[in-house]
């Protein structure tokens, strides 16, 4: 429990004590009202130490994303702009055409 959660807790008990200690010396006097009112003032703090026990925060629960594997980009393979030879029927070279080489 909290710091805070527990000085609230506290403070909401003591109060309530305190008001029905107060309650029970407001009544007029008798036997019988002296076994009720202390009956009374018993449950009253038994049932606030067992809540206060009894609550508790809810746990937090963190999630991690999973691990996100990349596979790495193979290299671009280098090209440029050749002119190359063109050949006519007979073998000769009739001129050249630009062609793209790539490395």
């Amino acid at each position: 429990m909290s710091k805070l959660m527990a000085r609230i807790v506290g403070g909401v008990a003591a109060v309530s004590l305190g008001s029905m200690l107060l309650a029970g010396s407001a009544t007029s006097a008798s036997a019988d009202a002296g076994s009720a009112i202390a009956a009374g003032l018993f449950g009253g703090a038994a049932g606030m130490m067992l809540g206060a026990a009894v609550a508790r925060p809810a746990p937090v629960l963190v999630y991690e994303p999973a691990p996100v594997y990349v596979e790495p980009v193979p290299p671009r393979p280098v090209c440029h702009v050749e002119r190359r030879p063109v050949f006519d029927e007979a073998g000769y070279p009739a001129g050249s055409r630009p062609i793209r080489v790539c490395y």
